[in-house]
C-alpha cells in the first residue's frame, strides 16, 4: 500500500464548547521574557500540532498538567494567562480546511496509536520536578461517561413502496446524496490512463490489460483476488445489484506534469483530455441511470507524478464550464494508481474502487485532523472507505442499498429479541438496527448496526496487507449517525469526516464509529456481552459524547452453519 500522507492523531476525547476557565498569570514576568517561547508547543516536544491542542483543552478543564514552559508556549497572545481565548487561537493556527483527498492514508501500529504523551508537573517545596508520563485513554474513556436517561424506541415501519417487496434490495438511503454513479443497476466508468513526456508510466499495459482490471469478470485464481477487477469486486460487495462497466482510453499529456500542478481540480488536465476525445467519444454512453450526469470519470497518472497527484475524487459540476454531449460531468477521479505489471494491479483497483465509493456518496470513514490514519481500528475497524484491500461494511451496504429488505433486521424495542447473523461477505449477509429513538424511513438517523464479519472473498487480502493489525471473523457493532445536511450544492451526511463545524474537528459526532474501538481484537464472539460502559456503546448527548445508555444488553450467541445468533434483551 502506498503511503498517501500523514494525518495528525487527535487524543479521542472532546473539547467543552463552555470553557471559561483561566490559569492565573505567571509569577515573575522578568522570567517570561528570559524564556525561549514556542507559541503552541504545550507538551514541548518541538512540534506545533493536533496533540497540543488537545492537551490545551485538557488542561483547561482541569483534566491534565502542564510544564511551566508548556504554560509559557500556551500564552498565544501574551497577555500572562492561560485561557479559552488562547486555545481558540492554537486552533485557529493548527486546523484549516483540508480537501477531501480520498486513498486512505497508511496504517500505524497500535503502539504508535497508544504513543501520546503528556507533561504532569508534581510540586514540594522549593522545587518543580517535570516528567513525561503517557496519557492514559482507557481511563480517559471511562471518566467520559454520564449517567442519562435511556431513550425509548419507536422503530417506524420500514416501507418498499408500491412496486417492492421485502426480498428486493431496498432503495439506497445515499440516492440523492452528492454522488453521481448509481449504487445499484447499471454503473458507466469512462477510464483515462494518461502519462506526461516527463513521466512515463514504468510499465505501459496493453489496453486490454487496463480493460480487464477495470472491468472483467470474476476470477478466484486471479493472484489479485478479490482485486482483481474494479467491476467484480463491487459485484460481490453489492450482493450482485451493481454491474460496473465502461471503457479505457490511453493518452499523453501534451505538457510535462509540473505545467498542470498547482491546482486542486487539475481543470487545466481534464479540460485537455476530454477536448482530445470529444470527437471519438459519446458521452452518453456513461450516463448509466440516464440522469442527465455521466457517472464517473477516471484519470489514472503514474505513480511517480508524486503527491500533488494522490488520488482524489472531486465535484466538477460547477468547476467544469462545458456539456458533454449534452451531458454535465460531475465526479471526477484523478490519482497516481498505475498498473505495476502483468500480475499486480491492486494499487490501482483497491485505489479506484475506493474513489467510486465517494461517486456513489459515501465518505471517508479515516480522520482528516489526526496523525493516526484510521477512523475505525482493530479486527473490526476494516471498511473500504477507511482504508484498502478490505470490503464495504455493513453501514456502507446500507446506505449504498446493498441489502433486500427481509435482510435488515430492526430491534423492535421488546424485553427480549433474539437474531440471526450471516456471513456478511456473502450474498446472503445481513445486518440487526438498534435504533436511537424512531428510526428514519430512509436510515438518516442514529443507529447502531450490527454483523457477522469474516476474512472471506473482500476481506481475503486484509491478512496479508495489514499482518500487523489484529483481524479474524467475528460480530462487530458499528455506531452510525447519517442525518442528512442540506447545503446550496446538494445533500451530504453532516457529521461526515471533513465537516468539521459538525464533527467538531472529529472529537464529536461523527457518521460512523465501531463500538469498542481500540487497535486490538474487538471483533465480539460467542459468549461475549456488550453493554452500556463498554467503550462507546452509547447513543450521542448533545455535547456529542457517546453517553446515552442504549438501554439494552447485547449478548453473543453461538456460531452453527456460519451463522450467530445474537439475543437483545432491554434491562431493568
Amino acid at each position: 500500500m502506498n503511503i498517501r500522507r500523514f494525518i495528525q492523531k487527535l487524543i479521542p476525547c472532546t473539547l467543552s464548547t463552555a470553557i471559561l476557565l483561566s490559569a492565573a498569570p505567571i509569577p515573575g514576568t522578568a522570567d517570561y521574557d528570559d524564556q525561549i517561547v514556542r507559541k503552541g508547543d504545550i507538551n514541548n516536544d518541538g512540534d506545533v500540532n493536533t496533540v497540543d491542542l488537545s492537551i490545551f483543552g485538557l488542561y483547561l478543564s482541569g483534566k491534565a498538567n502542564i510544564s511551566r514552559q508548556g504554560f509559557l508556549n500556551a500564552d498565544m497572545d501574551e497577555d500572562g494567562q492561560v485561557d479559552s481565548l488562547d486555545l481558540v487561537l492554537l486552533r485557529k493556527s493548527i486546523i484549516n480546511p483540508i480537501q477531501q483527498y480520498s486513498s486512505p492514508p497508511p496504517d500505524v501500529t497500535s503502539a504508535a496509536y497508544y504513543a501520546t504523551t503528556t507533561t504532569v508537573t508534581t510540586s514540594c517545596a522549593g522545587a518543580t520536578a517535570v516528567t513525561s508520563s503517557a496519557f492514559d485513554i482507557e481511563q480517559f474513556k471511562l471518566n467520559h461517561y454520564a449517567t442519562i436517561s435511556s431513550v425509548r424506541y419507536r422503530p417506524s415501519n420500514q416501507t418498499y413502496g408500491p412496486s417492492l417487496t421485502k426480498s428486493d434490495f431496498i432503495v439506497p438511503p445515499l440516492k440523492d446524496m452528492d454522488g453521481s454513479l448509481p449504487s445499484q443497476g447499471e454503473g458507466r466508468v469512462c477510464v483515462f490512463y494518461v502519462d506526461f513526456p516527463d513521466c512515463p508510466y514504468q510499465w505501459t499495459p496493453l489496453m486490454d490489460k487496463i480493460d480487464s482490471v477495470s472491468f472483467g469478470e470474476e476470477n478466484t485464481d486471479d493472484p489479485n483476488y478479490p482485486n482483481e477487477s474494479i467491476s467484480a469486486f463491487y459485484q460481490r460487495a453489492s450482493k450482485h445489484t451493481l454491474y460496473l462497466s465502461g471503457q479505457t482510453f490511453r493518452y499523453t499529456a501534451s505538457h510535462d506534469k509540473e505545467y498542470y500542478e498547482n491546482d486542486y481540480h487539475k481543470q487545466l488536465f481534464v479540460s485537455e483530455v476530454l477536448e482530445a476525445f470529444d470527437d471519438v467519444i459519446d458521452f452518453n454512453d456513461f450516463d448509466g441511470n440516464k440522469d442527465g450526469v455521466i457517472d464517473a470519470v477516471i484519470f489514472s497518472v503514474p505513480e511517480a507524478a508524486g503527491e500533488e497527484w494522490w488520488p482524489c475524487a472531486s465535484s466538477y459540476i460547477k468547476d467544469y464550464g462545458s456539456l458533454l454531449d449534452g451531458l454535465w460531468l460531475s465526479q471526477v477521479i484523478i490519482g497516481n494508481a498505475e498498473i505495476k505489471n502483468n500480475t499486480d494491479c491492486e494499487n490501482f483497483t483497491t485505489s479506484y474502487i475506493h474513489e467510486l465509493g465517494h461517486c456513489i456518496g459515501l465518505p471517508d470513514y479515516y480522520l482528516y485532523n489526526n496523525r493516526d490514519s484510521e477512523g475505525l481500528h482493530g479486527s473490526a475497524g476494516f471498511d473500504a472507505m477507511d482504508e484498502l484491500y478490505s470490503d464495504f461494511s455493513c453501514a456502507s451496504k446500507l446506505m449504498a442499498g446493498w441489502y433486500t429488505g427481509e435482510q435488515i433486521q430492526v430491534y423492535d424495542g421488546s424485553d427480549e429479541q433474539t437474531f440471526t447473523l450471516t456471513n456478511a461477505q456473502t450474498d446472503e449477509g445481513n445486518c440487526v438496527i438498534i435504533p436511537c429513538g424512531e428510526l428514519d424511513r430512509n436510515y438518516r438517523s442514529e443507529f447502531l448496526i450490527l454483523e457477522y464479519m469474516t476474512l472471506e472473498n473482500n476481506n481475503s487480502k486484509i491478512p496479508e496487507h495489514y499482518w500487523w493489525r489484529n483481524s479474524g471473523s467475528g460480530v462487530r457493532i458499528f455506531h452510525v449517525e447519517a442525518t442528512e445536511e442540506y447545503t446550496p450544492s446538494g445533500t451530504n451526511f453532516l457529521y461526515r469526516s471533513g465537516n468539521d463545524p459538525a464533527t467538531n474537528y472529529d472529537l464529536g459526532k461523527r457518521f460512523i464509529r465501531v463500538v469498542n474501538d481500540s487497535n486490538f481484537d474487538n471483533l465480539l464472539r460467542s459468549g461475549n456481552t456488550v453493554s452500556y460502559g463498554t467503550y462507546g456503546y452509547g447513543f450521542y448527548d448533545d455535547f456529542g459524547m457517546e453517553a446515552i445508555d442504549p438501554g439494552v444488553e447485547i449478548t453473543i450467541g453461538g456460531l452453527v452453519d456460519d451463522t450467530y445468533t445474537i439475543t437483545i434483551s432491554k434491562k431493568g
